[in-house]
């Protein structure tokens, strides 16, 4: 039986692995990471809900057809563990251009499933950060009803 650090531990990876396969611009690498099923759910910035692997599949397709470079920074990185179910809320750092240190913020959450020994993901939210500050959860009072 695996402990809830090992577990902790175990889908961190699973989140590791989600970003590196994403920094590839592979649809192999990303189609190894995901659950290909209709329950899968992803919402990309600035996008409307896809639902079903097939048409997650083909928004990645898009995505890496029209960008030459990714690599993100992740951090402020979560896991909650529920059962067979963990969901991790991080900020993704990226830069679209190897030599720029300039970053967006897009905070994300990631849902995983056990399926047997590992864990992938079945749902992608991520939305991006609007002010300095928010994605540390930090309120701007200008920003609040």
């Amino acid at each position: 039986m695996t402990s809830q650090e090992e577990t902790i531990a175990q889908v961190k990876r699973a989140n590791e692995r989600f970003y590196r396969a994403f920094e590839t611009l592979d649809i192999t690498n990303m189609a190894a990471v995901w659950v290909q099923a209709e329950r899968a759910k992803c919402v990309h910035p600035g996008w409307s809900l896809l639902s079903g692997w097939e048409a997650i599949r083909q928004s990645w397709e898009a995505i890496f057809a029209n960008t030459e470079y990714m690599r993100f920074v992740i951090t402020e990185v979560a896991v909650h563990l529920y059962g067979r179910v963990a969901w991790v809320t991080c900020v993704e750092n990226l830069s679209d251009a190897p030599d720029t240190l300039q970053m967006a913020g897009i905070l994300a959450t990631n849902v995983y499933e056990q399926t047997g020994d590992e864990w992938r993901i079945v749902h992608h939210h991520a939305s991006p950060v609007m002010h300095p500050g928010a994605a540390m959860g930090e309120a701007d009072p200008e920003f609040l009803n």
